[in-house]
């Protein structure tokens, strides 16, 4: 059964299933999908053509598993999804949150507070994203990673979690991926590994390919990156 306020503001053309879940001041633009086991908090504005709660699916190609049931999509207060945006059912986006044109987000996934989430950005499975994050255009950020507060991740970065490459079966012992801790920058087009961590208020230059762990207020540039100064070094 729906439960969608009196003032929500709904465009005829949203498709809205059962099981879903709007609160007051929602506005919902033309040709929005909304699948059932979704929750949109006050306030959230949805952009045309955005998918909101898919359930994964596979053709049988997809070595990992997919569960029978997730958790509830939810949205929480004043978060904005422009157009084209897919969020998958079981994760879940903060507040005041704002995610760009043609950005996904994958099952089982955590978006904290006052982020930016931009244009044409991947989110895969089962990733915890901090509060005040950015992550720019065009970014990877690959399935079981964990990305704390106050980071900021530049345009292209990419992300990996699998150093056989698919030629082992999947196991999600080995199948990890970074860990970016707090108040951590990333540069433009850098690469990060599988399983690697990067310490808190570290900074990764561009171009960067991030192959082992880096401690706390570190400065890391090169292919491979390699330990250039302290961070209060940085100027």
């Amino acid at each position: 059964m729906r439960q969608i306020s009196k003032n929500a503001n709904i465009a005829s053309t949203a498709i809205i299933h059962d099981d879903v879940i709007i609160e007051d001041n929602v506005t919902i633009h033309d040709y929005v999908v909304i699948y059932p086991n979704t929750v949109i908090r006050s306030g959230v504005e949805v952009y045309d053509h955005c998918v909101l709660g898919k359930q994964p699916t596979t053709s049988g190609a997809v070595a990992r598993e997919l569960k029978q049931e997730y958790k509830q999509l939810i949205i929480e207060e004043n978060t904005i999804l422009c157009p084209s945006v897919v969020l998958y059912t079981g994760t879940k986006i903060g507040k005041h949150t704002l995610l760009g044109d043609f950005c996904s987000i994958r099952e089982e996934c955590e978006i904290g507070d006052y982020c930016i989430i931009s244009r044409n950005v991947s989110v895969n499975y089962n990733t915890q994203i901090g509060n005040r994050v950015k992550i720019m255009d065009n970014s990877h950020i690959t399935g079981d990673m964990t990305i704390g507060d106050d980071v900021f991740i530049s345009v292209l970065v990419s992300s990996t979690n699998d150093n056989t490459m698919g030629r082992e079966k999947y196991n999600e012992n080995h199948v990890k991926g970074p860990h970016i801790k707090n108040g951590v920058t990333i540069g433009a087009g850098a690469i990060l590994l599988p399983n690697i961590t990067i310490g808190e208020n570290s900074l990764v230059g561009a171009g960067s390919i991030v192959t082992k762990n880096i401690s706390e207020n570190e400065v890391w540039i090169g292919s491979p990156a390699r330990y250039i100064k302290n961070i209060e070094n940085l100027t």
